[in-house]
């Protein structure tokens, strides 16, 4: 049997109900949103035209080169993992914190030294330090 443009929907919903599964899978969704999902992506407009082939690969590709998401690589730490750039000011920052700067202040004054943070990131720092976190 030759597949053309009329007679390719047999094909379809097969491959529709695999990809659907690896979506609800990969992402955690209900079989409703992963059939929305996957009928408004792209590969399903490229699947439903004989022209382009896709209807000859399995599932697995289809999803791999599609719709799986992808692999992020690991957040890199400039100081290493567990170690902030802040710690060698930890001293200074509690001298200045006890003088009452705010927090926006000290990271203005840290600005100066080259260290550039925000106030978010000296109070995470701060809340880390008073409980003995590595620095």
């Amino acid at each position: 049997m030759q597949v053309t443009q009329k007679n390719l929907y047999n094909l379809i919903p097969p491959k529709v109900a695999k990809i659907t599964t690896m979506l609800r899978n990969d992402r955690n969704m209900a079989v409703k949103q992963a059939l929305l999902t996957f009928y408004s992506s792209n590969a399903y407009k490229l699947l439903e035209r004989e022209d382009t082939k896709l209807w000859h690969r399995s599932p697995s590709q289809i999803f791999a080169e599609h719709l799986a998401r992808p692999n992020r690589p690991r957040k890199s730490y400039q100081n290493g993992p567990g170690r902030s750039k802040l710690a060698p000011y930890a001293e200074q920052i509690r001298a200045w914190q006890a003088k009452g700067m705010t927090l926006r202040e000290i990271a203005a004054e840290l600005q100066q030294y080259g260290c550039t943070t925000t106030a978010q990131n000296l109070s995470r720092f701060l809340k880390t330090f008073a409980t003995g976190g590595n620095l």
